[in-house]
C-alpha cells in the first residue's frame, strides 16, 4: 500500500512544515499533540495533556515490562510516561520532525537507551505478527483516510489478548458537516467518522470493545486555552501564522459550542486465542 493511498504522506507534510511544528511546539505545551484533560479547567495546556496521556494508560491497565508501541508518537510525551511506568515503549511516527523532537526529549530525559523513535507509517507497520502487548494512539487516525487498515494492522501486531488505547477528535452524531469541515480544514481531513464509526471499525477488524467513552467538554476547553494563548501569542509564530491560527481556532469553537465535534477514546481488546 503506497502513502498516496493511505494520505500519509499529507499527514507528513503538514506535521513537517515549519509554522505547524511552531504551534504545536509553543501552544500545546511541547510534549505532547493531543487533546487535555480538564477536570477543573485550571490546568495548563501541558498539565492536561499529561493528565490525558495518565488517563487513558490507566484504562488501558499496562503492566511493568508490557512491550507497547505507540503509532503516531508525535512528540513522545507518552512514550515517555509509558517509560517511567516501566513499560518497554517504541513509536513511530510519520513525520521527520516529530521523530526528531521525540528522541531531543527522550534525550534530554535520559530515556534515549530506554525508548526508540522511528520514522513509520502507522497503515503498514514494519513489525512482525503479535509482538506487543499493547498498542496507543492519541488523536492520529482523523488523518487516516483507510481507518480500517488502521485497525487492522493494530490488530496484527498485538499478541493474543493484546490492548489497543486509542482516542480521537470525531464528527458527533448529527453534525452539520460544513461546520466540521471548515474546523478540520487547517488539518487536511475531512469530518464525518462518529464514535459509532470507530467502534464499528474496530469490531469488524477483530477488536472487542471494553470501553468507550465521549469528553466533548475536554476538547471545548482545549481550544478556548488555545485562543487565550493567541491573545499574547508566544515568541516564534509569525504575525501571519497567528492571524491564521485564530481563525482556524474560531471555527473549532463554532463547532464545539454547537456540539458538531467531540472527543472519544476507547480500549479496544484482541480476542485471547483459544
Amino acid at each position: 500500500m503506497t502513502q498516496s493511498a493511505t494520505n500519509a504522506s499529507e499527514a507528513a507534510a503538514y506535521y513537517d512544515a515549519d509554522e505547524v511544528a511552531a504551534f504545536y511546539r509553543l501552544c500545546w505545551g511541547g510534549a505532547d499533540i493531543h487533546i487535555g484533560r480538564y477536570d477543573t479547567g485550571c490546568e495548563t495546556v501541558a498539565e492536561a495533556s499529561l493528565a490525558m496521556t495518565r488517563y487513558l494508560l490507566s484504562l488501558a491497565k499496562l503492566r511493568e515490562r508490557d512491550r507497547v508501541l505507540d503509532i503516531a508518537c508525535g512528540y513522545g510525551g507518552t512514550l515517555r510516561e509509558l517509560a517511567r511506568l516501566g513499560c518497554n515503549a517504541s513509536g513511530i511516527d510519520i513525520s521527520q520532525v516529530c521523530v526528531d523532537e521525540a528522541r531531543r526529549a527522550n534525550d534530554e530525559a535520559g530515556l534515549s537507551k530506554k525508548v526508540s523513535v522511528e520514522v513509520g507509517d502507522f497503515h503498514d507497520i514494519q513489525s512482525p505478527d503479535a509482538v506487543y502487548d499493547a498498542c496507543v494512539c492519541q488523536e492520529s487516525i482523523i488523518h487516516s483516510t483507510n481507518r480500517p487498515r488502521v485497525f487492522a494492522e493494530v490488530l496484527r501486531v498485538l499478541k493474543s489478548g493484546g490492548v489497543f488505547a486509542f482516542s480521537d477528535i470525531l464528527t458527533a452524531e448529527n453534525a452539520d458537516l460544513a461546520l466540521v469541515n471548515a474546523a478540520f480544514e487547517r488539518l487536511g481531513v475531512q469530518g464525518g467518522a462518529t464514535p459509532a464509526d470507530y467502534r464499528r471499525m474496530a469490531e469488524e477488524a477483530g477488536f472487542e470493545i471494553e470501553h468507550a467513552e465521549e469528553r466533548p467538554g475536554d476538547i471545548k476547553t482545549h481550544y478556548a486555552k488555545l485562543a487565550e494563548q493567541l491573545e499574547t501569542p508566544p515568541a516564534g509564530l509569525s504575525d501571519d501564522t497567528v492571524e491564521t491560527l485564530k481563525a482556524s481556532i474560531q471555527r473549532w469553537r463554532t463547532a464545539l459550542a454547537g456540539r458538531h465535534i467531540t472527543w472519544a477514546c476507547f480500549i479496544a481488546r484482541k480476542p485471547q486465542r483459544t
